[in-house]
């Protein structure tokens, strides 16, 4: 435990606030040219309004009003984040608009925005700043200092969080009848909603396609908050992850929630692991340019020799 705790995570902090940055100005962008569509009656409902926001006495219907405001706000909050301006205060701003707006829009938030909502949160608390920001980051002692264990919290409850999700999916799974008999990828595949491509009715009558896509999803996720802590196996269920949530984007539509979960991956790598990979890809790139100009080089003396 103590070993997991100490494990630093600042290259993949200073990354993964760029990552964030982008999903959600891409996210968020996307609401902003339908603007108007968010100002119909099929998501604005007069009378369901948000207990906390009503206890905070803000007005959602001036939140609707002004949503076009809210989201400028938003979609620059996200520059100057992915820019690391401001550093702390950013992210504490972009937390609060986000929130305002999915507390607003009840029947627009996913899975994927809750998980979003708690990232930016913990994110809030940690020194993601470290690398690719546009002022240079002035260096502290490692290990040392309040800031440095509310860092380690902070991303060690990303990680928890990610792996309670999955705990929490598998269990709900195991207590649904056509999970628990192999066939819920049947049905899903049959949803029109879910219509990503041209295979997906094809896909759900191959019985054995079904079955093992079922059976494989509830494994992987049954295993996943074990597996993802040890050094070797992590790997594995990260590459089976990344199969499987890439497989729902393209074959079930399902785009921005997919995407989030597989950048939070990225948390249980090491410094030290995101370094040696970083050096190992050097390498091989330095092996693969060198023969790529050792064939031009051949192919160049063939050429001679035939004149």
């Amino acid at each position: 435990m103590k070993k997991i705790f100490n494990t630093n995570s600042y290259i993949y902090l200073s990354i993964f606030r760029i990552l964030i940055s982008i999903h959600i100005f891409k996210k968020y962008l996307i609401y902003f040219i339908n603007r108007d569509i968010l100002l119909s009656k099929t998501f604005i409902d007069p009378i369901s309004q948000d207990k906390l926001l009503v206890i905070l006495g803000v007005n959602q219907t001036f939140i609707h009003q002004n949503i076009s405001v809210l989201l400028n706000i938003i979609l620059l909050l996200c520059i100057l984040f992915a820019c690391g301006v401001f550093k702390y205060i950013i992210p504490i701003f972009l937390f609060i608009a986000i929130e305002l707006f999915q507390r607003s829009y009840i029947y627009i938030p996913n899975g994927g925005d809750n998980l979003l909502k708690f990232v930016l949160l913990y994110l809030i608390f940690t020194n993601c700043y470290r690398f690719f920001t546009l002022k240079k980051y002035t260096k502290h002692k490692e290990g040392t200092g309040i800031g440095y264990f509310v860092n380690q919290v902070a991303v060690l409850l990303i990680k928890a969080h990610l792996c309670l999700i999955y705990m929490t999916s598998a269990i709900f799974k195991l207590n649904s009848k056509v999970w628990f008999t192999g066939i819920a990828t049947y049905y899903t595949l049959q949803l029109e909603r879910f219509q990503g491509t041209d295979f997906n009715i094809a896909l759900s009558k191959n019985g054995y396609f079904v079955t093992a896509a079922t059976y494989a999803t509830l494994l992987w996720e049954l295993v996943f908050p074990f597996f993802a802590w040890t050094k070797v196996s992590k790997f594995y269920v990260f590459g089976s992850g990344i199969m499987i949530h890439l497989g729902i984007y393209l074959l079930m539509m399902i785009h921005d929630f997919e995407i989030l979960f597989i950048m939070c991956y990225g948390f249980f790598i090491s410094d030290e692991e995101w370094t040696k990979g970083y050096r190992l890809l050097g390498i091989y790139a330095y092996y693969f340019k060198r023969r790529i100009y050792k064939i031009s080089d051949l192919k160049a003396n063939k050429s001679n020799l035939l004149l």
